[in-house]
This record gives C-alpha cells, sequence and structure tokens, in this order.
C-alpha cells in the first residue's frame, strides 16, 4: 500500500512489545518498513546505550526496516527546574548520536509540565536544542500533550510558531486533543492549525464522554477522530511524511494518567499487541478508501 502513497505508514514500537524483534515482525505482516522507537526492553531512549542502540540499528537492517524518528520525553519536566532542564538537553544530545546510528532525523519533543509560563520563556528554552538539531542535522518535532503547556494543536501552533525555525516543526496528533480539550475538532481544526509547520503525524482514537468517565481510547476508526476526512485531506494536500500508529487502546487493559503522561515500560505495552493488531488493519483500509476517493475525484 505504501507504494501507492505519498507518505509511509509504520508503528510507534512500544505499542507493540518492549520487543524490538516483534514489533518488526508486527509491520512484516502488513508491508510496513518504518519505526519509530520508544522504550525497547523496558528501556526510555534517555536511558538506552550506544550499545543497545547498535544492536537495534543491526535487528533492523537485518530486516530492511527505517528508523523514521524517535519518541523522547523531551522536555517532558518543570521550565524551572534547572538542573532537569540541562539534562533533558545533554540527553537531547546524546540522542542526536544515536540517531545518526539508526540513520534517522527526527526526535520528538514537548512544551514543559504545564505552570503557567510565558510563551516567550518556554520558546527560548529551545535555542540549545535547535543549536544540537543544526550541529547533528536532526529536526525536532513538538507534540501537544494534556500535561504540557502546549496541551493542544492551537497552543502548539502558537510555541513553534514563536520558536520560527526551520528545525522545529510541530507533531500532529488528532486523538491527543480529546484527552485535553474535546472542543477543537481534532479534524479538521486541529490540522489547520498546525498544517503550515506540520512534519510527523502519531495516530490514535478516542471517544471523550461527557461524564467523569473521562476521554477512552478505543480502536482506530471507532472514536471522534474524522480519520476518513483527514487521510483525503494528507492525500490532496501531498503530505509526504510519516503517519506512525500510537493507539493507546488496549485489549483488556485501562492505561492509567501516569502511564499517559510518561508512556514506556512493560506494564505500558501490555495488551498493545492484539489493540494495535486491530487498529493496523483499520487504519489501513481507511487510507485505502481515502486514497480510492482521491484517484477517482
Amino acid at each position: 500500500m505504501n507504494g501507492k502513497l505519498p507518505f509511509s505508514v509504520g508503528v510507534i514500537t512500544d505499542e507493540v512489545s518492549q520487543s524490538l524483534a516483534v514489533a518488526i515482525e508486527f509491520c512484516k505482516q502488513f508491508g510496513l518498513t518504518a519505526l519509530e522507537l520508544r522504550s525497547v526492553d523496558g528501556v526510555s531512549p534517555f536511558d538506552w546505550t550506544e550499545a543497545q542502540v547498535k544492536d537495534m540499528k543491526a535487528l533492523c537492517d537485518e530486516h530492511g526496516m527505517q528508523v523514521v524518528a524517535i519518541s523522547a520525553p523531551l522536555f517532558k519536566c518543570e521550565i524551572g527546574d534547572t538542573d532537569a532542564v540541562a539534562n533533558h538537553v545533554a540527553s537531547f544530545e546524546r540522542l542526536c548520536g544515536f540517531a545518526k546510528i539508526l540513520d534517522a532525523d527526527l526526535i520528538r519533543g514537548f512544551d514543559f509540565w504545564e505552570c503557567g509560563a510565558s510563551l516567550e520563556d518556554r520558546a527560548k528554552k529551545y535555542a540549545p536544542i535547535i543549536e544540537l538539531c543544526e550541529k547533528y542535522d536532526v529536526f525536532c518535532a513538538l507534540e501537544y500533550d494534556p500535561s504540557v503547556h502546549s496541551s493542544d494543536p492551537l497552543k502548539l501552533s502558537e510555541m513553534v510558531n514563536a520558536i520560527n525555525h526551520k528545525r522545529i516543526g510541530a507533531l500532529y496528533d488528532p486523538g491527543n486533543g480529546l484527552y485535553s480539550d474535546p472542543s477543537i475538532v481534532p479534524y479538521p481544526q486541529g490540522y489547520e492549525a498546525l498544517k503550515d509547520r506540520l512534519c510527523h503525524i502519531h495516530v490514535k482514537d478516542a471517544i471523550a464522554y461527557a461524564s467523569p468517565k473521562g476521554t477512552e481510547a478505543v480502536r482506530v476508526g471507532e472514536g471522534q477522530v474524522d480519520w476518513h476526512g483527514l487521510f483525503t485531506r494528507l492525500l490532496r494536500d501531498g503530505y509526504d511524511g510519516y503517519v506512525m500508529l500510537e493507539t493507546h487502546y488496549r485489549k483488556n487493559v485501562i492505561l492509567t494518567e501516569e502511564q499517559l503522561q510518561r508512556p514506556g515500560g512493560y506494564d505500558f505495552s501490555d495488551g498493545a499487541y492484539d489493540a494495535s493488531l486491530e487498529s493496523m488493519e483499520s487504519l489501513l483500509q481507511i487510507i485505502e478508501q481515502a486514497r480510492k476517493e482521491v484517484t477517482q475525484s
């Protein structure tokens, strides 16, 4: 399917398994070759060793897989904690080196734990990240998340525009907004806010209930994101980046708030394989329907 599309489809590995080998076999079932790495063997990207990264690269090469991004927890920390911010910058530099080993050029980041800090102050903190991106020839994709200042696509648009640098782009995750502000329609409103700086896409679906039940992750296509509309638009707009499955949907498991804020580890991947299998099947069907519609129009 990917050969018919301007963009490539893949999966965030720990949304399948903590085993990279299992995640690779999962992708091969669908003829996919794109991987985004987050926790592997229970280890977060900030804690990887060079030996582990070289082993990952060798395994991916053996199976013809491409690592396209590293899902780092960059700046999921307090902006006022000088030591934490410095540690994140240092960890980002290590990941830049690992990205070169992996032949990846994209690393994910965030906009600090929500504390009311000004947009100007937050944007300035990305100065050393920009320097490192230029030094290592990589890019950083900022993702909106309910726990950080840029909690929705509109706020993320403000942040990437304030940073205003070609090395810093927007990561569009339509499902994330349903956890923070469901009044912002994931598509088209969220897309319109980010399309000019869009560099990467995550896929999850959810239902935001008007009750104490809150928001629940569901199989892609069964929630409130208009995936058909979005993929039709992406095809017509010529989006040529990556679309990576990150369901957060689980079989017989509900992720905790802590796991949603800090995804990773064996407990996080419990029940993930079968849920991602369902969601990938659905995702590819939706994309194919959109492709046919665009081709015939």
